[in-house]
């Protein structure tokens, strides 16, 4: 169970690094918001263009950036939507038993669905070099390739889930058992 851990682990660790990105990618989006509304009004009263269709497309790359990087890390944090008037009243053997059939049914043949599925798209942006159709935009190429990167980071961190489930059945399966045990030696 020890290598198992360490494998969630792992994958723990890699949706954290890769949520700092995200955490700094929210200032950033901010800041160019700001400069965005800013530099629209200030650039009509002096007569020149502060923002760009560069910036307004850098904003929401970097939102992109934020909710695709972001995916693993909330699933690792529970911040993801739930049932909770169900688990409320469930009891921890319960909860990892439903937490481990939902990953492994629902959330990854999902996760793995959308990843292999945006794989191609990505690669022919790419291809193609495609860039924005608006005026002076970004390339598309790079932030369509966060689509198959964010699901990945998901699907690990779904496997790292399913583990840390699977341990908890584990763990509480031999303490059932060794209670069992003590109690039929108590009663001879």
């Amino acid at each position: 169970m020890s290598k198992w851990l360490a494998i969630a682990n792992a994958l723990n660790n890699l949706n954290q690094t890769i949520a700092i990105i995200a955490r700094w990618s929210v200032v950033l989006m901010l800041g160019l918001g700001v400069w965005n509304v800013i530099g629209r009004y200030v650039g009509v009263a002096i007569g020149y263009n502060l923002s760009s269709n560069r910036l307004i497309e850098g904003q929401w790359y970097l939102f992109d950036l934020i909710f695709l990087l972001g995916l693993g890390w909330t699933l690792q944090r529970q911040g993801h939507v739930r049932v909770d008037v169900l688990q409320g009243r469930w009891g921890s053997k319960r909860k990892a038993k439903i937490e481990l059939l939902g990953t492994l049914l629902l959330l990854l043949p999902f996760t793995i669905g959308v990843m292999v599925i945006s794989i191609e798209p990505a690669l022919q942006s790419w291809i193609i070099n495609e860039a924005s159709p608006d005026p002076d935009g970004l390339p598309r190429y790079w932030v369509k390739t966060l689509i198959p990167i964010g699901f990945l980071l998901l699907t690990l961190q779904g496997i790292s889930e399913l583990i840390q489930n699977w341990v908890k059945l584990k763990r509480s399966a031999i303490v059932q058992k060794s209670q069992t045990k003590s109690q039929v030696l108590n009663l001879d």
